[in-house]
């Protein structure tokens, strides 16, 4: 386990920061999530976008401490490309700390799997862009985040999840239909939530960019306020992406 410490200001802010929760899609035609959360837990804003100017333009707009994207954010160790004729292809598709997660019973899907390529290389693209313009961003998988909290996944009902997000102490959730993706977002935005307030780890080395998880080490209730809860956080070993 890494250490990886939130982002710390010299000045306070003039407003409560927050938190952009992003369900990332390998592309305009699909469906990305998009959930701003206070660092209370409740939600303010919650929607579906698809290009990336849409993207930057609403972390512009709220400012927030972190952004936490479902994505993978950086190419496997000794790639420096996604061509399958390059040299460097003989890294092979897995990150190390995709290893890791599959050892833990998570399994993501391989960083350059030909159906991830294009979803990897927006997700690295867009985190340069947040970073080079000084925000602060980590990775996280939406399904691991529900399975250490035991909340239902998508898979099982997107009712369930709803409700599972809620009993986790997110507030304002629509009452109209929410998409998977809508809710997948929530999640990432409570995990950035989560590691504003220091209640997170990191699995891998963290470079160049933490891929961070609710902590592991606790028996967790409502994330937000704290407290005990009946369920475990046992890992599911299923696949997070999608």
């Amino acid at each position: 386990m890494s250490s990886v410490e939130p982002p710390t200001r010299s000045r306070p802010s003039r407003r409560p920061r927050t938190v952009v929760g992003i369900d990332l899609r390998s592309g305009p035609r699909y469906p990305t999530g998009l959930a701003v959360m206070g660092r209370d837990g409740r939600l303010i804003e919650l929607r579906v976008v698809r290009t990336d100017e849409a993207i930057l333009e609403a972390v512009e707009a709220h400012d927030p401490a972190v952004v936490a994207i479902d994505a993978p954010l950086a190419l496997p160790e000794g790639r420096h490309c996604a061509d399958r004729a390059c040299e460097c292809s003989s890294a092979g598709i897995m990150r190390e700390v995709d290893r890791l997660a599959a050892r833990a019973g998570y399994r993501p899907f391989p960083t350059l799997l030909p159906s991830m390529v294009n979803l990897t290389l927006r997700g690295i693209a867009l985190r340069e862009t947040l970073q080079a313009a000084g925000r602060t961003v980590i990775e996280v998988y939406p399904g691991m985040t529900q399975d250490v909290l035991g909340i239902p996944r998508k898979g099982a009902s997107i009712e369930g999840l709803r409700l599972g997000l809620f009993r986790a102490g997110v507030r304002g959730i629509p009452r109209r239909r929410i998409t998977h993706d809508e809710l997948d977002a929530v999640t990432c935005a409570l995990t950035g939530v989560l590691f504003l307030a220091r209640r997170t780890e990191v699995m891998g080395s963290g470079v160049p960019v933490p891929l961070v998880l609710p902590r592991r080490s606790r028996v967790w209730a409502n994330p937000v306020v704290g407290g005990i809860s009946p369920g475990s956080g046992r890992v599911a070993a299923r696949t997070i992406r999608g």
